[in-house]
């Protein structure tokens, strides 16, 4: 899975689905997100940070024991 780049640094669950928010290639899952945080506000900035790590794809990782 890939995310946008531009996208990596939204820490918060807000801040990310803005920046996807209109865009063409947004992963499934993002966009899935997405729309659970739109109803759901337990929705926390963990969650965020697994599906991050999820979407990172691993030959654009730049760190990998950071």
């Amino acid at each position: 899975m890939k995310t946008l780049p531009k996208c990596v640094d939204s820490n918060t669950v807000n801040s990310f689905c803005d920046c996807i928010a209109g865009e063409e290639a947004v992963d499934p899952a993002a966009e899935a997100f997405c729309n659970r945080a739109k109803t759901d506000k337990k929705i926390t900035g963990k969650e965020l940070a697994e599906l991050k790590m999820a979407l990172m794809d691993p030959e654009d990782e730049a760190c990998c024991d950071c």
